[in-house]
């Protein structure tokens, strides 16, 4: 199912506020929102707020946002939410461990606005 036809729940998941601010700036669209700053946070938002798409940083407070993308992918009684992760460090083993975790896609922080609001249009636009 895709979700342009409805308005699409994101769930933002990183430690820094103006990261945070960021993204939701850059996703020009029709979306409803969520944060968390924990990886504790980001799994309960997760469970209560069903997002269709989730956008995580790995590096956070208590753990790493791969064990978020870990949750969405083995939670079998919730509709499966696409994960981006979004990250400092780049090179090939950690794009391969986000991959291995189950997200779908990877982006290098710092990210370019146009890039990421593209590759969450392009993700909530394809079936899971």
């Amino acid at each position: 199912m895709t979700r342009q036809a409805e308005t699409a729940r994101v769930l933002i998941c990183d430690d820094e506020p103006a990261l945070r601010d960021l993204m939701r700036i850059a996703l020009i669209g029709d979306y409803v929102f969520e944060e968390a700053a924990t990886v504790a946070e980001s799994i309960e938002a997760t469970d209560r707020f069903r997002p269709d798409l989730i956008l995580v940083d790995v590096m956070m407070p208590t753990g790493s946002g791969l064990d978020v993308v870990a949750h969405v992918c083995n939670r079998r009684e919730l509709p499966r939410a696409r994960t981006i992760v979004i990250s400092a460090f780049t090179d090939e083993t950690d794009r391969r461990r986000a991959q291995e975790a189950g997200a779908d896609a990877f982006i290098a922080k710092p990210f370019d606005p146009d890039e990421l609001s593209a590759l969450v249009r392009d993700l909530l636009s394809t079936p899971g």
